[in-house]
């Protein structure tokens, strides 16, 4: 294992059972070696928020799909149910984005590219991912219109309780990345892993800079959400 990369101060998130919460190191990570001759680093984080202060663990047992967190006590080292770090093992940096409303039909310009509503949006989608990854991958689409910015979209069905839900409600929360380079199945990853605000909206007040821009529709309305990295230029 390689020098760790987390330092004391660093934010990270820890998921469990698909959920995150923000942690932040309130101790310099120090190795531990194992009994069995391999090795992790253990540190001390608080709850982003609140007094509570947890023993963590980073191990690489299966360096493939990249270091995996884990709370002692909990899980052991290896264990199929330690969650994968995010952002993976490199905190980033996070930054404020610019987060306005725009009309689902007004022209947004992202990367460079001005795309014509919603609608120009959802027609350059290219990756394409139902709630989360972990059952399989995006599915591939061929976009109705093409340009120099790619499109990846995750989209989560509105809740049903009923059998006329069932039947009639088709409306979806969506979440689209920009890239300027081919999306890929780990882009899809990142932003399956991102944590989810309130109906299923990814943005937030602070983001890691790889993630913007982003753009977030409810479902329903006359309006969406953009976020860019404007701001902070």
């Amino acid at each position: 294992m390689g020098k760790c990369k987390l330092r004391k101060g660093d934010r990270v998130y820890e998921c469990r059972y698909r959920q995150a919460v923000l942690v932040e190191l309130v101790s310099n990570p120090v190795m531990s070696i194992q009994h069995d001759g391999g090795h992790c680093w253990k540190w001390k984080a608080q709850v982003v928020g609140t007094d509570s202060v947890v023993d963590y663990c980073i191990t690489e047992e299966a360096p493939q799909y990249g270091p995996r967190l884990y709370r002692e006590n909990i899980y052991l080292p290896g264990n199929e149910q330690a969650e994968l770090l995010l952002p993976p093992f490199d905190t980033g940096i996070m930054i404020k984005p610019a987060v306005r409303l725009a009309k689902i039909d007004e022209d947004v310009e992202l990367l460079g590219h001005v795309f014509h509503g919603l609608q120009d949006i959802e027609a350059h989608v290219e990756l394409s991912l139902y709630k989360d990854i972990s059952r399989g991958t995006a599915s591939v689409r061929k976009p109705e219109a093409v340009c120099e910015v790619h499109v990846g979209e995750q989209w989560y069905p509105y809740p049903c309780f009923d059998a006329e839900d069932f039947a009639n409600e088709d409306r979806t929360y969506r979440n689209y990345i920009f890239r300027r380079e081919p999306l890929t199945q780990a882009d899809m990853q990142a932003l399956s892993d991102f944590p989810a605000q309130n109906n299923y909206c990814r943005i937030q007040q602070e983001m890691h800079a790889d993630m913007l821009p982003m753009v977030y529709y409810c479902g329903d309305g006359p309006t969406m959400v953009v976020a860019t990295e404007e701001d902070n230029k």
